[in-house]
């Protein structure tokens, strides 16, 4: 295959005929040597001279060929099949060739040499050639991701005058107009101003994220009062849209940039409530924002019930401008940028993305930051947003429960509720997670499945009551009313409540519960 002409390429192959030249010559030089063409003389103190021996000229044809094979031994295994070829011409005399005036045994190293030589250097020449080309191809390519990157700013630049006039106008004018049908009208135009400039700011936001102009500042950041911001900004587009959003934050400090993790929480609780219905499947949409540690680590998590995401598509979504169900191209669902920011602001602050998500039940959204720490309990004010009529705020309930699916509906209606939950799918990660959530006193109450994995519910509660707290309350749950399950049951003095659990059956008894002093 021919190497096309570039910049830099006459260079490679001028020094590449010259190493060559000089190898070549130098062969040519100890051949002759060794044919007596031009005598080797050696003196040792004074005491006789003559040719180098047999044995001597071997050694220095040894260490030339290590010598000259190095470089390219270091590079690739093929050199080892180019290093017989002197010895192929070695033994040529014998094995094929039976007059050695003709062809002897220092003709044959003279060319065995000769040939190394013009095989490594035209390798070595190739190899620097396409290295040259690279470095070119990848200097074009920033300089154009460069080129464009300035354009669409001084374009954005531009457009933002004029969008901000016009939104002002509109404004004024849907504050002061009467007509009802120009009401509309005046809105319709209001909206498509704003999309506009969204537009424009993730357009600008990629570029930045590209160019590598996006700078970060990691300090301490207090999580409630982030995740507090976001939902109440987002509330009315919330309510609008016929959608209840939650929050229940919990006591964490973290480091990290808060614009930017504000950023990304806040395009992912915008995703969701553009991509989930206001009802569906006879349940009213509903998206929850909340936050769970793990060891050193805390996982912040937008929940929705929305019309979630195919996995063969989930790996698309973070890619500029794609919108998995938005054929239409529905401007009101964005332009498919707020994942892409979200990847890329990711990424710049190495914070792991994770995306959980059944089509038809809708999704998880997750971004884990370091754990820095609880706030102190005198400056600890707990945000709920929009809790419900029951408040079991700073209840901690501990759920056990091998259904996934079932354990995290019952986790977000509880969270919704005010609840610190801790939930596992065996009474050994409940245990495990409430000593790294530091809650020593255990539990307030304890909700269990009859049938796990690995144990049963009465085996299951009587466990984390012996690690905590013997006289926590607890309740079970199950679909087998069988004789012998109600009968150990029974014995084992608890309650067991026949699935399908209804949520107000379960707040009902958690509000029973409820410790009249509240804490963690």
């Amino acid at each position: 295959m021919a190497l096309p002409k570039h910049a830099g390429v006459n260079a490679v192959e001028q020094m590449h005929w010259a190493w060559a030249a000089l190898v070549i010559l130098t062969s040519v030089w100890w051949a002759a040597g060794s044919f007596g063409l031009i005598p080797v003389q050696v003196q040792v103190h004074g005491i006789g001279s003559g040719r180098i021996g047999f044995l001597e000229l071997t050694l220095i044809g040894d260490t030339f060929t290590v010598l000259l094979l190095a470089p390219s031994l270091r590079a690739t295994l093929g050199s080892l099949v180019l290093g017989t070829i002197p010895f192929g011409f070695s033994v040529g005399e014998f094995l094929l060739i039976k007059r050695p005036g003709i062809f002897d045994w220092y003709m044959g190293q003279l060319i065995g040499y000769c040939l190394i030589a013009w095989f490594l250097c035209y390798n070595q020449k190739r190899a620097r050639i396409k290295e040259i080309i690279l470095e070119e191809a990848r200097s074009q390519a920033e300089a154009a991701m460069a080129e464009k990157n300035q354009f669409i700013a001084a374009i954005s630049h531009d457009l933002r005058q004029p969008l901000t006039t016009l939104g002002l106008k509109l404004n004024y004018i849907e504050r002061n107009i009467e007509s009802t049908r120009l009401a509309e009208d005046v809105s319709i135009a209001q909206r498509q101003v704003d999309a506009m400039e969204g537009m424009i700011n993730g357009t600008l936001d990629i570029c930045r994220l590209e160019s590598g102009t996006w700078s970060v500042e990691i300090q301490e950041v207090v999580l409630p009062s982030l995740l507090h911001g976001i939902v109440v900004d987002m509330q009315p587009l919330a309510r609008a849209k016929g959608l209840k959003l939650r929050l229940h934050s919990r006591p964490y400090l973290t480091h990290t940039d808060r614009h930017a993790l504000d950023r990304i929480i806040r395009n992912m609780v915008t995703n969701a409530v553009r991509y989930t219905p206001s009802e569906q499947g006879g349940k009213k949409g509903h998206i929850l924002v909340g936050c769970q540690r793990r060891g050193n680590l805390v996982k912040i998590s937008v929940w929705d019930n929305g019309i979630g995401i195919p996995e063969d598509k989930q790996a698309d979504i973070f890619k500029s401008y794609v919108q998995v169900d938005n054929p239409e191209r529905d401007r009101e669902k964005g332009f498919g940028l707020g994942l892409s920011i979200v990847q890329g602001l990711a990424n710049l602050l190495g914070h792991k993305l994770d995306v959980d998500s059944t089509p038809g039940r809708g999704s998880r959204f997750s971004v884990t930051v370091p754990f820095a720490g609880r706030i102190p309990p005198e400056l600890l004010e707990v945000q709920t947003v929009e809790s419900g009529d029951l408040d079991l705020t700073n209840m901690v309930v501990a759920i056990i429960e091998d259904n996934s699916d079932l354990r995290t509906e019952i986790s977000m209606r509880l969270i919704e509720h005010g609840c610190y939950v801790v939930a596992g799918e065996s009474s050994c990660d409940v245990i495990e997670q409430l000593r790294i959530e530091a809650l020593a006193s255990g539990p307030h109450f304890i909700l269990s499945d009859y049938r796990l994995k690995n144990e049963d519910g009465v085996a299951a509660i009587a466990a984390v009551r012996a690690a905590t707290d013997a006289s926590v309350p607890a309740i079970l749950w199950s679909g087998d009313t069988s004789s012998a399950v109600l009968k150990k049951v029974t014995v084992s003095g608890m309650k067991l409540l026949s699935k399908p659990v209804s949520e107000k059956t379960i707040l009902t008894l958690l509000a029973k519960h409820k410790p009249s002093t509240e804490g963690e």
